[in-house]
């Protein structure tokens, strides 16, 4: 019998313990809460206190865009701000076990809280019949979720490697920092509802309370203002693989003009075929480009180089065809043979060694100036010239301190007449080849190491 008497008194405990409150009980905290207690109007525009402390936070749903041009940065957040009202207070027991209730924003007091650095017009934040929560113990809850568009600074500088910093600015309406204080919930922006962006990531986040001094205002009151601050990293592998990439192969397909046979009669075709793809290429990825002067994308300073590259190319091309086809019997200038004949290996001193009362002696000179007593072998060292390698028997010695002296006698300056304007149009297009592609090279390289980060000037 005892242990049936336990069972019940354990099932009524049970019971009690499980009633909820029901409409009823919500309908008559309503009534003895807002509408019998205080009077409406001071519930409603009266602050709880003489100084109230509000706490608020910041949760970001989403990023929708930022905007160069117009310097606008519009997300997804909603903003939860906290405070104390002693005139919403009850006992839980009396409603059962009723904690909280919602209330329409309408009917007690709430913070006017308007963003300061916004893109469109000045409103108050949320919905207009927007709710609160009231806890037992006077504690409200207010969530304000809205679509803000606010205004950043964009520095395009570093483009598409680059950083930005965008700040959202929460300050009251009417209410200086005496009447209405402002402190952080937490250090950092709620990112646990965050929806992932495609085209900005989110390094860091930061939230502070920071005061203001209007100078407009004639008591110089200050104000606080929530601070909600968030640093971005663009992602860039689109723009590499669409951009970058793209444009330095095309300047690379330029540069290879100078490989094609001269002959051919299609150099000059080709280099400016390659030109006007570079230039309808860029028209065509210019939507993506930073349209802002201040501060000017690097990107585009890169990009008009590689024009200016490719328009160089072509003038290099004109006037190596101009150089192949040039009259032999045009006199070219002694300092351009004197150039081609030491590019091409025809300049190098002679070596001369002693060996039993024989000298061999490898040198560079015309095939007239070659004695009959030679044993003369001739070898193509490279596709501009031919280097003539004698072998002299029984010569007399020769210091080494008049070797060059010897040779110079032997020569008599004849050395440069064979050069032709061929010839120097060869060594041109070769020095115009390696030049390009190391111009090509190097501004990429450039661009990549100052974009990134890694290299800096002034």
């Amino acid at each position: 019998m005892s242990n049936i008497l336990e069972v019940i008194f354990l099932s009524l405990i049970l019971i009690h313990n499980g009633e909820t409150a029901d409409r009823v009980d919500i309908e008559n905290l309503y009534n003895n809460l807002i509408l019998g207690g205080t009077i409406p109007e001071l519930l409603q525009n009266i602050r709880p206190s003489v100084h109230t402390k509000v706490t608020g936070s910041l949760s970001l749903l989403s990023i929708s865009g930022l905007d160069e041009i117009s310097g606008t940065f519009s997300v997804m957040v909603t903003l939860t701000l906290q405070w104390n009202d002693d005139r919403l207070t009850w006992d839980p027991l009396k409603y059962r076990d009723l904690k909280s209730l919602l209330v329409p924003i309408s009917k007690i007091w709430t913070p006017s809280i308007i963003m300061r650095n916004s893109a469109t017009k000045v409103k108050t934040l949320g919905l207009e019949n927007n709710v609160v929560t009231v806890h037992y113990d006077g504690n409200v809850q207010l969530n304000i979720g809205d679509f803000l568009e606010t205004i950043c600074s964009f520095d395009v500088t570093h483009f598409p490697f680059d950083r930005q910093t965008c700040d959202l600015l929460f300050i009251p309406w009417i209410y200086s920092n005496d009447s209405v204080g402002f402190k952080q919930r937490a250090k950092d922006i709620d990112l646990s509802l965050f929806s992932h962006n495609g085209m900005w990531e989110i390094m860091d986040t930061k939230a502070e309370v920071q005061y203001i001094v209007p100078s407009s205002v004639p008591q110089r009151e200050v104000y606080a203002e929530l601070k909600y601050s968030i640093e971005l990293e663009r992602r860039y592998s689109y723009f590499v693989l669409t951009i970058f990439t793209p444009v330095t192969m095309l300047l690379f397909l330029n540069s290879a003009v100078f490989i094609l046979p001269i002959e051919s009669g299609e150099r000059i075709g080709y280099s400016i075929t390659c030109l006007l793809s570079l230039a309808v290429f860029l028209t065509l990825t210019s939507e993506v480009l930073p349209k802002t002067s201040d501060p000017l994308s690097m990107l585009s300073c890169f990009l008009m180089l590689l024009v200016m590259t490719s328009a160089g190319i072509c003038l290099l091309t004109i006037i190596t065809v101009w150089l192949h086809y040039k009259d032999d019997k045009s006199p070219m200038p002694m300092y351009l043979k004197k150039f081609t004949y030491c590019l091409l290996c025809r300049g190098r001193k002679t070596r001369v060694a002693n060996d039993n009362r024989k000298s061999s002696v490898c040198r560079e000179t015309p095939v007239e100036n070659i004695s009959e007593d030679s044993k003369i072998k001739v070898s193509k060292k490279s596709r501009f010239s031919k280097i003539i390698s004698v072998k002299h028997i029984n010569e007399p010695n020769i210091g080494d301190d008049d070797h060059e002296d010897f040779f110079k006698s032997q020569n008599n300056g004849k050395q440069y007449a064979d050069i032709t304007w061929k010839m120097f149009a060869e060594l041109f297009n070769f020095l115009s080849l390696v030049f390009t592609l190391c111009i090509t090279g190097i501004l990429g390289s450039l661009y990549v190491l100052i974009a990134r980060g890694n290299l800096f000037f002034v």
